[in-house]
């Protein structure tokens, strides 16, 4: 999958930023936080892991992702996400109102 397709999907960019945020996330919560569905968010998981972005850990029934620190298109993409204001400022490059 080229950089076209990787960073093709709203969802997928959401996805990848949530990941790249929290470090280790299940499915529900990285769903939850990319406001995204989590049928939506299992598909986007097995395309990044398949491309070797993500890694999986699997806990009975729990499956857990992270980012592949060793791969170094996560090194860039962390490096882009940041330099637009992506990863701390929430998923949409804002800054999340606490209350």
């Amino acid at each position: 999958m080229g950089i076209e397709n990787l960073l093709g999907s709203k969802a997928r960019i959401r996805i990848l930023r949530v990941l790249l945020d929290k470090e280790e996330l299940n499915i529900t919560a990285i769903a939850r936080e990319a406001e995204v569905s989590y049928k939506t968010a299992s598909h986007h998981l097995e395309e990044l892991k398949s491309m070797g972005i993500i890694t999986e850990k699997v806990f009975g029934r729990v499956r857990v992702f992270r980012v592949n620190h060793d791969d170094p298109r996560v090194k860039a993409l962390k490096e882009v996400f940041s330099s637009i204001g992506g990863l701390d400022g929430g998923v949409h490059g804002r800054r999340d109102k606490q209350g």
